[in-house]
């Protein structure tokens, strides 16, 4: 297992050479409050980035509302901007005829790159991992992608149904969930656990 300081270490590469961000950029960060997002928010700050945190609340649980006043009350401590937004992803899936999850993912991306054109923001980061990556590029062979899918998730990337300009980040990429994890007990982080994310 990778310690603390290479953890950092390879974040600060990511950041700055994969993710293309320079130190006097804001970064809105898509913070959910489960660890991912508070490592990537923990080392975004430690990196001395200025960031602005992003929570969509997309009304699936019975916790979201305790969720979002988490996220609110962790960003007053820390002295950063905070923005909510909000959807019914269900009612969104129905009438779309998609599924609950790229019916989030749209939503809560629309929500984060609205905030990017507001602040002339350059950079959306999320808290994709290297285990989030190994299921992207199973899920995809399991549909049939073939080698196209191969590829997976990017550090850097631009998703023009959302922008033209600004992309989507994920400096985490190449780091475990064990890692982050262990991050989070190390650096005294307290995530919210989302029980849906053990779901099959």
């Amino acid at each position: 297992m990778r310690n603390i300081q290479n953890t950092q270490d390879i974040f600060i590469t990511n950041l700055r050479e994969a993710c293309q961000v320079q130190p006097d950029e804001v970064v809105i960060a898509g913070i959910s409050g489960g660890p991912d997002s508070m490592v990537l928010l923990d080392l975004l700050q430690k990196a001395g980035q200025p960031v602005i945190i992003g929570h969509f609340n997309h009304q699936l649980r019975s916790e979201s509302g305790a969720d979002a006043d988490y996220v609110r009350r962790i960003a007053q401590e820390r002295n950063v901007p905070f923005f909510i937004g909000s959807d019914d992803v269900k009612v969104y899936a129905s009438s779309h005829k998609t599924t609950i999850e790229e019916s989030a993912r749209i939503l809560r991306y629309k929500f984060l790159f609205s905030l990017a054109e507001d602040y002339h923001a350059r950079h959306v980061a999320v808290g994709h991992n290297a285990d989030d990556q190994v299921e992207t590029v199973l899920m995809h062979i399991i549909r049939g992608s073939g080698l196209s899918g191969l590829g997976g998730m990017q550090h850097r990337q631009i998703l023009t149904m959302f922008s033209e300009s600004a992309a989507i980040i994920r400096p985490l990429l190449d780091t475990w969930r064990n890692d982050i994890e262990s991050y989070c007990i190390d650096n005294k982080l307290f995530p919210v656990i989302d029980k849906t994310n053990t779901d099959t």
